[in-house]
Parts: C-alpha cells; sequence; structure tokens
C-alpha cells in the first residue's frame, strides 16, 4: 500500500520484464555451449527463470545475502513461476563480494542482478574492479559475465565505474542497453564482458519465449545511443575494447 510522503521505486513488471530477459538471454545465447550459471543477487527468481528456459543448463547457483527477499518473493510475487523448485538450482545465502572471492568452482555465465550498487548499500563492492577480477577467475573458457550497469541519465557516476572496472577486468566490455519503461529516464545500461568472444553476436538459434529478446534484436542491443556512446569517448568504439 503506498503512503502519501514516501518515495517508491517500482522493479519489476510482470508484462513488460525486458530488463531480465536481456541480462539473462544475451549472455546464454552468446555462447556457444552453456551448461552453468552463477547469478549474483536475483532473489527475486526472475532472472533465473529466464535462465531456466534453456534444457542446455545443467546447473545455476544464486548467491543472494538475504534470505528474506528469497522467501517474499516466492511467496508474494511468485514471479519465478516455479524456478526456485528446479532440481538444477541451488542457492547461496552469503555476501557475494566474498563468495567470489572464495569458491573455487568455474562456471560458463555470471550474472550480475542486484540493486542499486552504491557506495553505502550492500551491493556498491559488486561494481569494484576487484570484484570483477575476481568473477574473470570464476570464468570458463568462453565465459561471458552481464551485469546491469545502472541509468547512463540518472546514474552516470555508477554506469562509468562499472565500465570503467569491467574494462580493465576483462578483454573484451561491451555496453548494452534495453528500454524499461518503469525506471528512472526509461534506458537501463548493461555491460557484457568476455575474456576470449564477442559476446553481441548471438551462436545459439534457440527460440524461447519471450516478450522482447529475438535473436534478432540481439545485435541491435549492443548499437548505442550517441549520448551513451559520448559517455564513454574514446575508451570503446561502440562501447567495446578494442580486442
Amino acid at each position: 500500500m503506498f503512503r502519501e510522503g514516501e518515495d517508491y521505486t517500482i522493479q519489476s513488471a510482470e508484462k513488460y520484464d525486458f530488463y531480465d530477459e536481456v541480462l539473462a538471454h544475451v549472455p546464454i545465447m552468446a555462447h556457444p555451449n552453456p551448461n552453468s550459471v552463477l547469478i549474483v543477487g536475483g532473489g527475486d527468481g526472475i532472472v533465473l527463470r529466464e535462465v531456466l528456459k534453456y534444457q542446455m543448463i545443467k546447473e545455476v547457483v544464486i548467491v543472494e545475502i538475504d534470505p528474506k527477499v528469497v522467501e517474499i518473493c516466492r511467496e508474494y510475487l511468485k514471479l519465478d513461476m516455479g524456478a526456485f523448485d528446479d532440481p538444477r538450482v541451488s542457492i547461496v545465502y552469503d555476501d557475494a563480494a566474498e563468495f567470489v572471492k572464495k569458491t573455487k568452482r568455474k562456471f560458463d555465465i555470471i550474472i550480475g542482478d542486484y540493486s542499486d550498487p552504491y557506495q553505502d548499500l550492500p551491493a556498491g563492492s559488486l561494481i569494484s574492479e576487484e570484484f570483477y577480477r575476481n568473477i574473470s577467475r570464476l570464468l570458463k573458457p568462453d565465459g561471458i559475465v552481464t551485469v546491469q550497469a545502472g541509468s547512463p541519465l540518472f546514474q552516470r557516476e555508477i554506469f562509468e565505474k562499472i565500465y570503467n572496472n569491467a574494462h580493465n577486468a576483462f578483454r573484451i566490455a561491451k555496453i548494452y542497453w534495453v528500454p524499461v519503461p518503469y525506471y528512472p529516464g526509461a534506458i537501463w545500461a548493461f555491460v557484457a564482458a568476455s575474456n576470449s568472444i564477442d559476446p553481441s553476436i548471438p551462436r545459439n538459434q534457440c527460440k524461447k519465449d519471450t516478450k522482447f529478446y529475438s535473436v534478432e534484436i540481439h545485435h541491435s542491443l549492443f548499437v548505442l545511443p550517441k549520448f551513451i556512446s559520448d559517455i564513454l569517448g574514446d575508451r570503446g568504439e561502440t562501447g567495446s575494447v578494442q580486442e
């Protein structure tokens, strides 16, 4: 129930869930043969739901800092559509920055679906260069990372920090974007990164039930509006580092 005088932010919408689709489908479709996925955050289960649409995915590990997030989302939102009950899924309740520092497990895909990473909030540690170097270490050959990079309009400092740190930690780092009507500015940015392959090229042809994502639109997600290209400047033509 909304209360007068309080600020609210819409986090998800059933009919226009473009954010979660591109966060999940871009890396899976760009990877030649993905089997294992690590989701950092994602306690609402929506990215998980999209990942599990692929039968080729054999294992998904979710690292969520707060068990209450999963508990409440499962009980009230139910947007995971039963994904948490899939036998391929395991949940680790831990600080993701600590988890990626100490784990020896390797993954084909790593997805960063965390809350706004302001410095003094829990997700603030998930956009440091150290964090990206740690997840780079966890990637199998041909591994791909995608992370949400905030609003390039209203969170420019966060957007630039995420891109710069990913740029320094991976051989390839590309910006892509999607319209999200219920987010501030209605444009949301993401980083897709890898040490071996270009994530802007879809390599799988699996047709999935989606509202926004398609193989055809995959390429266009990496075509940047000029104002985003201007922010990046000479750090990368069309949002990419030179390979």
